[in-house]
């Protein structure tokens, strides 16, 4: 089945942010906020274009467990969660989160590190989630 161009539009804008984000979270160990910024402003007119009520509270939940964590999941990482919750819906949003979380656990496990870069991770759900699924 053929996706509208609307639909690949979104996904390739989406994935185009998560890449840039990787890079900088792998390079920097830290999010541009910018660039989160202008995929939330972008996202709250999608959710407005489109009717679509917007993901909020897995963000929210990230935010305040980094802060009560002392960042054991960073600020920025919950910032993207809470913008990618303009764009996307309540059980996608979810899958890909856990599905970057596990990738994440089985990695530092396998490399037996401690602390690695989340995005990247989130980044390999969402194209498991959205491009190879579809």
């Amino acid at each position: 089945m053929l996706l509208p161009v609307r639909l690949i539009m979104n996904h390739f804008w989406i994935l185009l942010h998560l890449l840039f984000l990787s890079a900088e979270d792998i390079r920097e160990g830290q999010l541009s906020m910018p660039v989160i910024l202008e995929l939330g402003i972008v996202g709250i007119g999608y959710a407005v274009w489109t009717r679509q009520t917007p993901v909020l509270i897995p963000g929210l939940f990230l935010l305040i467990f980094s802060y009560f964590s002392k960042e054991q999941i960073g600020y920025g990482d919950g910032w993207l969660i809470l913008v990618l919750g303009m764009w996307m819906e309540l059980h996608t949003l979810l899958m890909m989160f856990w599905i970057g979380l596990i990738l994440s656990v089985l990695s530092a496990a396998w490399l037996e590190k401690k602390e690695l870069p989340f995005v990247p991770f989130l980044t390999a759900a969402y194209i498991i989630g959205e491009w190879i699924w579809i």
